[in-house]
């Protein structure tokens, strides 16, 4: 070849592997877009500009972990509803209540009955021999009507936390029907709550999601069993700071009572869960209570995904989740990469996490898995992505399903 063919040809080779190791880092860095929103995503419809939660001592040294997974593992990646079944019913009574005598409609035999002075009235305790039980007027005899007996230094023993000066009572299998409870020596206010074991009477009672960012809405659902309706159902929703607002639940056709909760705003964030509390009256001679509770979270909504992820292949798949936080402070992501195996389903890979401190603005963080896969190829999927302010904890945004390749 001649002297001028050669160098024109080592030029040509030359430019060819500088253009190949340009192009290799953009060939490698795959940008992807989030799979849309699912139902059941938490997402938030608007992020806030302040937060009440201390970031002073969060530490700011940035984490990032990974593990492999048994790809025969069952994981779920939207949360199952948790459904609150109650047999039991709470009253509030005041001193002149139950020196008078408070009704507790019984459906079924074998029922726990609790007494608990409100506050901490020394006085205001009540032991066994203080107890009346009446049915149709008639006083039954303490001896005969009450199976078992403990105060609250013996519950206490037993690990229940109950008030100093409380008394449970468990009834004998006659005592059912139409019970009146009296103490004649009440002093101060109690309350009285009534457990049925063995009732056939069950207030069922599911929130449909777990948690939700602020200034969204969350429905309820309650469902009697054993009985043909409600007479009636009402309800509260209740803030950790103790704040509480009222529930409206309407008859569906099928017979299930829904409500729309909407918590305010003004009291989310911080520690601790939101409780709906739903108490009702079965339709029916008897007219037996029912209390429910479930709870879920409320998070103030300062940071989210910003829908962006590049994917690269460095010694395992390394994911940079698009972030926008409009607060300063430490955030974590986390998130788990499913294979397909050989019988062409998708299975669990492995576990990532990282968290580290933003401020203000668009960042990523990255989710890195190592190579070792084990079995499993592509297509490759990431689900049960989640963003946290760990300020507070708070969940900020959940995806059941985040992001897919081959």
């Amino acid at each position: 070849m001649p002297k001028a063919q050669h160098r024109s040809f080592l030029l040509v080779v030359a430019l060819t592997v500088l253009a190949a190791g340009i192009a290799a880092p953009a060939a490698a860095d795959e940008a992807m877009q989030l799979i849309a929103q699912q139902p059941g995503d938490l997402v938030a419809p608007r992020l806030l500009t302040s937060a009440r939660s201390d970031t002073a001592n969060l530490d700011r040294a940035p984490v990032a972990l990974s593990w492999a997974l048994e790809p025969t593992q069952a994981l779920d990646a939207r949360p199952r509803a948790h459904v609150a079944e109650s047999r039991e019913y709470w009253i509030d009574a005041t001193a002149g209540d139950l020196q008078r005598g408070v009704r507790l409609p019984l459906s079924a035999p074998g029922a726990v009955v609790r007494v608990s002075p409100h506050g901490a009235d020394a006085g205001a305790a009540v032991a066994t021999s203080d107890v009346q039980l009446r049915i149709d007027g008639r006083r039954l005899d303490n001896a005969a009507a009450i199976r078992d007996a403990a105060d609250a230094d013996a519950l206490r023993a037993a690990g229940m936390d109950v008030p100093q000066g409380s008394t449970v009572l468990r009834l004998a299998d006659t005592v059912t029907g139409d019970l009146e409870l009296a103490v004649p020596t009440a002093r101060g206010s109690y309350l009285v709550h009534v457990f049925e074991p063995r009732s056939m009477l069950v207030l069922a009672l599911v929130a449909e999601r777990d948690g939700i960012a602020g200034g969204e809405s969350l429905r309820v659902r309650a469902t009697l069993q054993g009985a043909a309706a409600l007479a009636r159902l009402g309800g509260l929703v209740s803030a950790p700071d103790g704040s509480s607002q009222a529930v409206d639940f309407v008859r569906q056709r099928d017979g299930s009572y829904v409500a729309d909760v909407k918590p305010e705003v003004a009291h989310a964030g911080g520690q601790g869960l939101w409780e709906v509390h739903a108490f009702g009256v079965a339709a029916g001679i008897l007219a037996t209570p029912r209390d429910a509770k479930t709870a879920f979270a409320v998070s103030l909504p300062v940071a989210r995904f910003d829908g962006s992820v590049v994917r690269a292949d460095r010694g395992g798949v390394v994911l940079g989740v698009g972030i926008e936080a409009r607060v300063a402070s430490r955030y974590g992501v986390s998130a788990v990469l499913y294979g397909t195996g050989a019988d062409g389903a998708l299975h669990p890979a492995a576990m990532a996490q990282s968290a580290a401190w933003m401020e203000a603005g668009r960042g990523r963080l990255e989710l890195r898995y190592d190579s070792s896969a084990g079995a499993l190829r592509a297509p490759w999927e990431v689900r049960d992505l989640r963003l946290v302010n760990q300020a507070d904890m708070s969940l900020q945004e959940r995806r059941e399903r985040a992001v897919a390749w081959r």
